[in-house]
Parts: structure tokens; sequence; C-alpha cells
């Protein structure tokens, strides 16, 4: 871990450092070009305007620390601290040097353990159901005592320095649902004596009460229920967590469903505080965590990162709940950098195209720009079983939540419905530009549908760009929705790469 401490004492020279940590005094710039974990800001400093300049693309936003009140600082030094979105504190040194390991690696994880995983004890339920292979219905009757209804297959590994938050998605209607885990360093199921429970009584994570130590470990983990009624059971999330500090990565924020306990995570780069405002939804993920965080921070414009950690790989950002609430974020991100809806730009890969085609015409973005785009979730479905055998099943988990039934005329009314929503609205300020693959095996009619749209004919500008293949054989079709982005970031707002 690099740490660069600015300010007029040096801290390692008073405190003991945690091992394996590089500690850098007012040495800014360096020899030798690198970045930081963590900056920390402790007081008035010779720093020049031009090296406040320099650091804050060298440490990552929320991953710097100020000790010091503003009247010490120079006004660079200040909008440093505000583009790099600082955490001020009042906390002793010792504590925010023994946090930093805990709190600001570097990278994210999160692992998804499916219900199909679970092993329920069929004897303890009234009636056993798997709707499909993200949930799992159970009838339960034990109205007076907690009672194990079944265990995960598989121990979850925790990985080594590093805290873990859990997750569970379900809803239950007259029982009460708890976590039993077992905590084991070298495997097997764990002491049956040496446990502990986790209560799932709000809408924040868990952070699994462990030690944080330098060897890895597994945890066993049994559902416990209690009460008359319905438990409609979802994913398990086992995620590194950074006590507080945020999600995934410093910073970024989850939204949550409260009725099904889903959620999404956002995570917002002030950048240089400068237009436009860039929102790129992450395509599909099995290990969960933020994509393209590299390419909008060399931007160095404002940015939201959207990854949806639902299902096996997500579930394109639907859910009326959820998909208000991240137009609502995005909303406040505008008004809160003073920018309008002419300074914003809607940004997705495959799966990430159909909420930025969806809520980038609502909000009638500057441009939205995609590659191949899936937009007729329906037909994706419709096409699996001949054109497309097991390539990707979770399109029905994904369809499952949205309509009735999974029968042709549901599917294709899925589809009847975003485009009738679509064609309504008011793309007259909007750049489109939608790279697609000719031969499409997931969604091969979406650009006919682009190009019969009432609301593309009158767009600003629809720009397509077909290549040969099917849904991931080329990835240059990645290459030129950057250097489509690169184009209108460089003619449209004057930015320089």
């Amino acid at each position: 871990m690099n740490v660069l401490q600015i300010g007029p004492q040096n801290w390692a020279e008073q405190y003991e450092m945690p091992k394996d940590m590089k500690w850098e005094f007012n040495s800014f710039p360096p020899k030798k070009k690198h970045g930081y974990n963590v900056v920390i800001v402790t007081g008035k400093n010779s720093m020049s305007d031009q090296d406040w300049q320099k650091l804050q693309w060298l440490v990552d936003p929320y991953n710097v620390i100020c000790t010091t009140t503003d009247d010490q600082l120079t006004a660079a030094a200040e909008a440093f601290l505000e583009m790099q979105a600082a955490f001020r504190t009042t906390d002793d040194p010792t504590t925010i040097i023994a946090n930093l390991p805990r709190r600001y690696f570097w990278g994210q994880s999160g692992l998804r353990i499916s219900p199909v995983n679970f092993r329920p004890i069929l004897s303890r339920l009234q009636s056993y159901e798997m709707t499909d292979a993200g949930h799992i219905n159970m009838q339960i009757d034990t109205p007076d005592r907690w009672m194990n209804v079944g265990t995960y297959k598989s121990n979850i590994y925790l990985d080594p320095n590093r805290l873990i938050n859990f997750w569970l998605e379900y809803q239950a209607q007259g029982v009460e649902v708890r976590l039993r885990l077992f905590i084991q360093a070298t495997g097997g199921d764990g002491d049956p004596n040496d446990s502990f429970t986790i209560n799932l009584d709000s809408l924040d994570e868990v952070q699994l009460p462990i030690e944080f130590v330098d060897y890895p470990r597994y945890v066993s983990v049994c559902l416990e229920v209690k009460g008359h009624g319905e438990v409609r059971l979802g994913t398990l999330h086992s995620r590194w967590g950074r006590e507080g500090n945020g999600e995934f990565l410093a910073g970024g924020q989850r939204i949550v469903d409260p009725e099904k306990r889903e959620d999404v995570a956002i995570y917002f780069n002030p950048g240089d505080l400068r237009p436009p405002l860039n929102v790129y939804f992450s395509g599909a993920r099995s290990l969960e965590g933020f994509e393209a965080y590299p390419m909008f921070r060399g931007m160095k414009s404002p940015a939201i990162l959207v990854t949806d950690m639902r299902l096996e790989v997500g579930q394109f950002y639907t859910n009326d709940y959820i998909e208000s609430k991240i137009k609502e974020t995005i909303c406040h991100y505008l008004d809160q950098l003073g920018f309008d809806r002419s300074q914003l730009i809607m940004n997705g890969i495959s799966m990430g195209t159909y909420p930025a085609i969806k809520l980038g015409a609502q909000l009638g973005a500057y441009a939205i720009m995609v590659a191949k785009p899936l937009t007729n979730l329906g037909l994706i479905a419709k096409r699996g079983r001949l054109e497309r055998p097991y390539g990707f099943e979770t399109i029905y988990d994904v369809d499952n939540q949205l309509i009735p039934q999974l029968d042709y005329e549901n599917l294709d009314k899925l589809d009847e419905d975003f485009w009738a929503e679509f064609d309504q609205c008011d793309l007259s300020k909007t750049r489109l530009f939608v790279g697609y693959m000719i031969d499409d095996d997931y969604d091969n009619q979406a650009i006919s549908h682009f190009q019969k749209s009432p609301a593309v004919a009158k767009a600003r500008e629809f720009v397509i760009k077909g290549f040969p293949g099917h849904h991931n054989d080329d990835p240059s079709i990645n290459y030129w929705f950057a250097g489509c982005l690169a184009y209108v970031m460089q003619h449209d707002f004057g930015r320089e790469y």
C-alpha cells in the first residue's frame, strides 16, 4: 500500500506503521511517477498549485483524508480536496493509520451464491418450489422457535486481508429470517460450538464480525427461520467490505429495493467537475463490481458507473423502483455539478445498453452511446432454444421477473411495451450512436426497431455501424464505442486527449 502524507510533521516518525505499507512524506512530485492508495493532508505544506493538479490524477477520489482546517491550505489544495471528495476527520493518527489497510485497498470483488446451491431440509418445510434459477419459495411453520431449514452446499471463501459483507435477497411474510455462520480456517464445516448469527432486519449489508487476518478462511452458511408464512429466497452475496467507506470502490453506493431487497451499485467520480457527466452501465458480470473505471477516470470528466448484482450476471437494471432511483441519482449529480441534460452522456455495452437507451431517452440526454444493443428481452428468450442453445439461460430468469408467464404472447408484449415507451420520448436534442453485430445471436432486431422509430426519426443525429459476427465475436466494436465517445468529448466539450 502506497501512502502519501502532506503536512508539517511526519507520522511515520511518531507512530507504528502496518507492515507492507510504503509511507512517503512530502515527497511530491516523486522521482519516478507512481500512484497512491491514499493521500493524507495533515496541515500546512509547500506544495505548488501545479503539484496539486498533478496529484489529482495519481490517487482515486474518496481515497484522500484531510485532518486539517481550511485556513491552513491554499486555494489549489482546497480545489484538490473538493475534486477528490476528500474525507475530513478529527480522528487521531493512530486510528487513521490502523484503518488504512481495511478501507483503502486497491481492487473490488463480490460473489453471488445462487439459491441453486441451497440445500433445504425438506422435512422442516411445508412446501418447497424453485420458481427459477434465482428464487425459491418455501412455506414455513415454526411459530415459537428458530429452526435451521437448510444450508448452502459449498463453503464461501473469505479472502485474506479483507473484511467481508454479506447480503441476502429475500421476501418474507409472517416469517423472520437470519443466517447462522460457522468459520473454519482450513475448510470443513466449522465448529458447531463456534458460530454466530446475522440478523437481516435492515437494508444495510452486514459485516462479518471476524478479525482482519492475513490468511484465508471459509464460512459455512445455514438459513434459520421463525414464524408461519412464506419466504421467497433469492441470491446470497459475499463482498469485500470497506467498513462503511464505500461499496466495491471507496465512495460506491447501493440502491436497494426495500420490498424485494434487490440492489444495484452506483459510483460517482467527480473528475475535474467540468462537463459533461458520463453515465456508464456495466455489462453482464459474473464477478460483482464496477466496469470501465480506468477508461472514464482517464477521460477526467465527471462520471457515474452503475452495476447490477442480481441473478447470475445482472438483471438489465430492470425494476421500476431501481430504475427511478437510478434516474433520481443521475439528476442529483447533474444538479450538484451545476449541469443540465445537454451535458449528459449515457453509455453502455451489451447488457448495459438496455438502461442506457431506455433511461437516456427518458432523460433526453445529449448523447446515447451503445455497442451491441440488447433491447428486445422477449426476443432474446425466444431465440434461445434453437438459435443460441445454452448461450444465455439467465434471460429466462430475467424475463420471469418482468412478465406473468414465460410464453410467446407475454414475451412479445414485453418488447412491444419497451418500444412503445421509447417511441414517445423526445430525442430531438439527442445524438444517438449505435454499434451492432450484423449476425447478433441475441437481439438481431434492435437496429430495425431504431430505424423505424418515430423518436429516432426526430433525433438530432443517428449514427449506426455494423460489425461482422455474432454478439461476442469481435472486440473491435468496443474500440469503435470508445472512439465515438472520445470524439464527442473532444469536439463537443473541448476535451483534449
